[in-house]
């Protein structure tokens, strides 16, 4: 048994909450063609329109008074569950609470983290793992006036991994 393991057993036993992440994933841009990874074949135009589609929705939601912000809640988002965000064909936008915070972050951000298109460095996106997929730490736009708001209280903008993967269906 790995050690990791032999502590998520003692901490089980011993009441620590479910909650315990223990195995969280890195902040890191991680392309699925890398050592150990599953290249997902994703069709790029189908990539291209879920970040389109997220900014378009964040829009929507501001317009009718509604929150721009992707929330993952404890304990809703509790032992690091994963919730798909959007999709198209076989393109899922997944996210997944590595924190042990509630967490929001802007539907804009979750796009520019997935094509970079109003990323100082677009190469820092997920578009750089191409048709291969990928996952990271959602880039955060700090200066975005909708975090010193009252609908981004009691949240923070660390912890949430987005990943792109090709459904399994």
């Amino acid at each position: 048994m790995r050690p990791s393991q032999l502590l998520g057993v003692a901490a089980l036993a011993s009441g620590v909450s479910a909650r315990l992440c223990l195995f969280p994933e890195p902040e890191r841009r991680i392309c699925y063609n890398e050592e150990g990874g599953t290249t997902q074949n994703l069709n790029m135009q189908e990539v291209n329109f879920t970040a389109n589609y997220l900014r378009q929705y964040e829009k929507e939601q501001l317009r009718q008074g509604g929150s721009p912000f992707w929330r993952m809640t404890l304990p809703d988002a509790d032992n690091c569950g994963e919730w798909q965000v959007t999709s198209k064909g076989r393109t899922w936008v997944m996210a997944k609470l590595v924190g042990d915070e509630p967490a929001a972050v802007l539907f804009s951000d979750i796009a520019n983290t997935i094509d970079g298109l109003n990323l100082e460095d677009p190469a820092e996106s997920l578009a750089n793992c191409t048709t291969h997929g990928g996952q990271m730490a959602t880039i955060v736009d700090e200066e975005s006036i909708y975090y010193q708001s009252q609908l981004f209280d009691g949240f923070t903008n660390k912890g949430i991994v987005i990943k792109l993967v090709r459904s399994p269906l």
